[in-house]
């Protein structure tokens, strides 16, 4: 084997350096994706840690809110309640001066609290008597409520167009 020039030893000497920045530079961009995943996992965790801390200090608030729902909505009765609360909700349209047009009772929502009857209703009449009606209807002592209104324009600009649903809200039963 011959001895390398001094020419070949040179570019020796280059291509080694060349072969260590590349190894440095994959290194380093391996460190750097390890560094962002890091950072990823960090944000995530510090939201996480926000939100919980959010939560804990929203405590009180929502365990009064509980205490309160346990002592004033009645456990769900033995009969359906359904259509004392779909004439509760005619009473008070036809008190307020709204037309009733269409209406259906639908399936009660069992949820793991709560248990929710509700009427589905469209009416038409102005907004003042929708407001009259929303105010009568209101009574959380029973656990009525409106859960949803859309209100639309007539054709006729003062009257309006409304699907309402009305819902009661009883206690869940416990399991």
């Amino acid at each position: 084997m011959r001895t390398l020039t001094r020419h070949e030893k040179k570019l020796m000497l280059f291509l080694g350096l060349a072969v260590a920045a590349g190894l440095h530079l994959l290194v380093l961009k391996v460190a750097l994706s390890l560094n962002q995943g890091t950072r990823r996992n960090l944000a995530r965790v510090s939201d996480e840690l926000g939100e919980a801390n959010s939560w804990l200090e929203q405590k009180g608030e929502w365990e009064a809110k509980a205490e309160w729902l346990k002592k004033n909505l009645r456990p769900s009765p033995e009969e359906n309640p359904a259509p004392a609360l779909q004439k509760k909700a005619q009473s008070a349209a036809t008190s307020a001066g709204l037309k009733i047009e269409e209406q259906n009772l639908l399936a009660p929502k069992i949820g793991a609290s709560c248990t929710i009857y509700a009427n589905r209703m469209r009416l038409t009449g102005s907004l003042e008597q929708f407001t009259k009606w929303a105010t009568q209807l209101y009574q959380p002592e029973s656990g009525v409520a409106l859960t949803a209104l859309n209100l639309k324009l007539s054709p006729e600009p003062p009257k309006m167009t409304g699907e309402a649903e009305v819902g009661q809200f009883f206690l869940g039963k416990k399991q």
